[in-house]
């Protein structure tokens, strides 16, 4: 009987383990439909969107109908998801680039463009989890986001660093790419992102 219930533990844990790496697939699945039929510059910022709002949903114990649901949130949020994101997708991926080749190179200004690169994702990683849970007007999300982040550092590190894993995987296993890696990415940023913001809410709460 007492090793009944570590095993009974570890087979509830080994589910939830397993329902989220099914999450993190049918996300990333849905991403990539709808990315392309935003021919990939109008719908990946939609589509992103979409994802982190049905993640939260999730974490929430909603009830989530994946394929309904996802679409109609990309439709709803096309024109705002694109103007909040594509103004750091597109700078983001041509540093990143920029990043690759110069580091490629040796040259001297491959870590400059590598660190404004991270920057970047860091200001992503906190603003598409603060949209999905914060209703702030369109042009206050960057910069609280970027507040944000100075005042809680260790949060933000911590966020990179999942998406510095799966980016670690993917490059170990080009495989899961195209099946996991975006979805993974956004699933984690999301359910990091909603656990930093609750966290802070209650410490705020609690605080004299």
């Amino acid at each position: 009987m007492s090793d009944a219930a570590p095993r009974a533990t570890w087979a509830l844990r080994a589910h939830a383990a397993c329902e989220w790496v099914l999450w993190a697939l049918t996300m990333n699945a849905l991403w990539w439909l709808f990315t392309l039929a935003g021919a990939v510059v109008l719908g990946a910022a939609p589509a992103t969107i979409a994802a982190a709002t049905l993640t939260r949903r999730q974490l929430r114990g909603e009830k989530v109908r994946a394929l309904r649901d996802f679409a109609a949130v990309w439709r709803a949020e096309l024109l705002l998801a694109n103007a909040l994101l594509l103004p750091l997708l597109i700078p983001g991926a041509l540093l990143a680039v920029t990043a690759s080749a110069l580091l490629a190179t040796a040259g001297p200004l491959g870590p400059v463009s590598l660190a404004a690169a991270v920057l970047v994702a860091a200001i992503c990683h906190i603003v598409i989890p603060m949209y999905v849970s914060y209703d702030l007007p369109l042009r206050a999300y960057v910069m609280t986001a970027m507040r944000w982040g100075v005042a809680n550092l260790a949060q933000v590190l911590v966020a990179l660093a999942g998406t510095a894993l799966v980016v670690g995987a993917s490059l170990a296993i080009p495989g899961i790419v195209p099946f996991l890696s975006i979805g993974a990415v956004i699933v984690i940023d999301t359910a990091l992102g909603c656990a930093f913001f609750h966290a802070n809410e209650r410490s705020l709460a609690e605080s004299p």
